[in-house]
């Protein structure tokens, strides 16, 4: 069924461009021809019905490749994230049974005894057909989010993943007109359900961005450029995304405006960053309500002016929403419940890899989300209560019991407890409370996480205990855990003004040479590594800053300077040595007074200009999304 979409996209305009990023252009015959050479180099390898091909790549037009080359064997995709170690990798790829890793690096060759192939290697074959025919079994695996002794791994069918694009597509009228902008991963459910195979069902054009590892508040700029360019009408994003897109310094940009639909998931999008970017851009961010068991399942596609805030919409097309009791019994309008969708995309044999968890999750069709809700008037659905296993940090959805089963695997800690806390500069950060022998500290376990879980999952807060506090049943009592304290620390903003005062009037070289240095300090305070390993010359990015690091480094240089700074400043001035240099500026040298706050005057006034002057303003501004605990049935979307 796959291919047949991609060849019904093909037929009706070959020349139409299919994907775009950077300065790549493939049409759609190209896409076509694409996808061939990627199945005739698995082909090659062996792999046909039912065999499992990984793929670890970043977004671009070779992954689109995969998955219809896969699709066209009748084989079984695996995305996998390009950030996940090593032992998380192994974990997934063994339990799929994968025959072939297909990589654009060496980096992950170890990880596996499947066949590794690097994917110029793969498509430097001779393309063969692709098959119309209409077959729809299995051709994806995706997993939960989860604890790695109970990740739970769905198959969807090629039947599931048509009526995932058919559904939102009849339901908000797309057409081949409706240029689809993607900045979030397409080896995520969100990214290939409301992206690729969006794009692909009505023939569109699906634009990626051209620097996918760079956090995406370097992007920004390039998102403006994109919809301009490129003529999105469409943007799938995360709440945190819009978040950043809304408190951008400057006046409104009017290239947002173009957009026919912008739509969030994910997380529930809250109402001041709602409020923001429709203020900004004149543009209201639709929710759509989805999981990876059952796709998306309800979206906020009211006309704007009847758009009510907080509603997630009527279900969509060939979707059934129920909201139940305790006993499965459906429960009148306006009643609060259990939330049960009915759906073709949901797969046919559920948690296949864990079958005893499946029965009472998904029966008789319908599956449970495990979330809260009810349906209003309308024909709504409203979200009430979510599930408390899960955060969001930074965009990405961590399991909390992941977390705690990693550090109560080092064999120096006898329990450990996980929590999502809320600092309101940075959002959701994990906090991990543990109880330990003396002869660990907070070093021994940021190293022990670095090597098992991915950077975004790793806990930002350590706390150790004597002991947990637990209820009269045994139960960790978390919401005692949640204490935050003065961070970020390593910030004191009496010191940088005293010591200014011994360095204003030494000379550019001196200043320079002190401004860097204290960037450098808290770097390495940020990425918590020593500051000797911290290169002033190297970009920030190289580094391993992400958006959340990025966003705390920006903090901490505020609060160090007291100057209003932009957050993109760290992108503008790329490097420590730029941005030190940016921080005085030009015409600014030797005049170094102090001003009245003991801030250096003679620091570069463009400085202060990229941003708001209030300092509470830029609080609100670098704010982050989730504040609360994400509900499990968004998992990995």
């Amino acid at each position: 069924m796959l291919t047949k979409m991609l060849l019904n996209a093909v037929e009706a305009d070959p020349a139409k461009t299919a994907i775009v990023q950077g300065s790549k252009r493939l049409r759609y015959d190209e896409l076509y021809a694409l996808a061939g050479r990627a199945a005739a180099g698995l082909r090659r390898l062996g792999i046909g019905a039912g065999d499992c091909a990984a793929v670890l790549l970043p977004n671009g037009p070779e992954f689109v490749a995969c998955l219809f080359a896969c699709a066209g064997l009748r084989a079984i995709m695996l995305p996998l994230h390009p950030q996940l170690t090593a032992e998380e990798l192994s974990q997934f790829i063994a339990d799929a049974r994968t025959r072939v890793v297909i990589t654009d690096s060496n980096d992950h060759i170890s990880i596996t005894d499947a066949k590794v192939v690097r994917i110029e290697t793969l498509l430097a074959n001779e393309a063969d057909p692709l098959p119309s025919d209409a077959f729809d079994g299995p051709v994806l695996f995706l997993y939960t989010t989860g604890s790695t002794a109970a990740r739970k791994r769905l198959c969807s069918t090629q039947r599931n993943l048509y009526f995932e694009a058919l559904n939102f597509v009849e339901t908000v009228g797309l057409t081949a007109a409706d240029n689809i902008l993607c900045t979030i991963p397409l080896s995520h459910s969100y990214g290939i359900g409301n992206c690729l195979l969006d794009a692909v069902y009505v023939g569109s054009t699906l634009v990626l961005l051209d620097a996918e590892n760079a956090p995406f508040a370097a992007n920004c700029e390039r998102v403006f450029e994109l919809v301009r360019d490129e003529a999105i009408r469409v943007y799938p994003g995360v709440p945190c995304q819009f978040q950043i897109l809304a408190a951008l310094p400057g006046p409104p940009r009017p290239d947002l405006a173009r957009l026919n639909l912008c739509v969030s998931s994910g997380d529930l999008l809250p109402l001041q960053t709602y409020e923001r970017f429709l203020h900004k851009y004149g543009v209201p961010i639709r929710s759509l309500y989805g999981s990876t068991e059952a796709g998306s399942i309800s979206i906020n596609a009211d006309p704007a002016p009847t758009m009510r805030f907080g509603s997630l919409g009527p279900p969509l097309k060939n979707v059934t929403i129920r909201i139940r009791d305790d006993a499965g019994r459906d429960l009148p309008e306006g009643e609060i419940g259990h939330i049960w969708v009915k759906s073709p995309v949901i797969p046919p044999t559920g948690y296949d890899n864990h079958p005893d968890l499946s029965a009472n999750i998904f029966r008789e069709g319908y599956y449970n989300t495990g979330d809260m809700g009810q349906i209003d008037a309308r024909g709504h659905l409203a979200m009430a209560l979510r599930k408390q296993s899960f955060v969001d940090v930074g965009g990405y959805k961590v399991a909390l019991s992941e977390v705690e089963e990693v550090l109560q695997s080092h064999p120096h800690v006898r329990e450990a407890a996980a929590v999502g806390v809320a600092v309101r500069e940075l959002g959701t950060l994990i906090k991990a409370v543990v109880v330990a022998d003396q002869s660990i500290g907070e070093p021994d376990l940021l190293a022990y996480c670095g090597e098992r879980l991915a950077p975004f999952k790793i806990p930002r807060l350590f706390e150790f205990r004597d002991a947990l506090p637990r209820g009269p049943l045994g139960k960790v009592l978390k919401a005692e855990l949640g204490g935050v304290g003065d961070y970020p620390i390593g910030v004191s903003r009496a010191a940088f003004e005293g010591a200014w005062l011994s360095v204003e009037r030494t000379g550019p070289a001196h200043q320079l040479e002190f401004l860097a240095t204290q960037i450098q300090e808290q770097a390495a305070l940020t990425l918590r590594v020593p500051a000797g390993l911290i290169e002033r010359s190297a970009p920030f990015r190289s580094m391993g800053f992400d958006s959340l690091l990025a966003t705390e480094l920006h903090l901490r240089l505020v609060k160090l300077t007291g100057l209003p700074l932009s957050i993109t400043m760290l992108w503008n001035y790329p490097t420590i040595d730029e941005f030190a240099a940016a921080l005085l500026g030009p015409g600014a040298l030797g005049k170094h007074a102090p001003t009245a706050a003991g801030v250096p005057a003679g620091i570069n006034p463009a400085a202060r200009q990229e941003a708001p002057t209030n300092f509470d303003e830029l609080l609100r501004e670098v704010e982050a999304l989730s504040d609360a605990e994400i509900d499990a049935s968004f998992r990995g979307r």
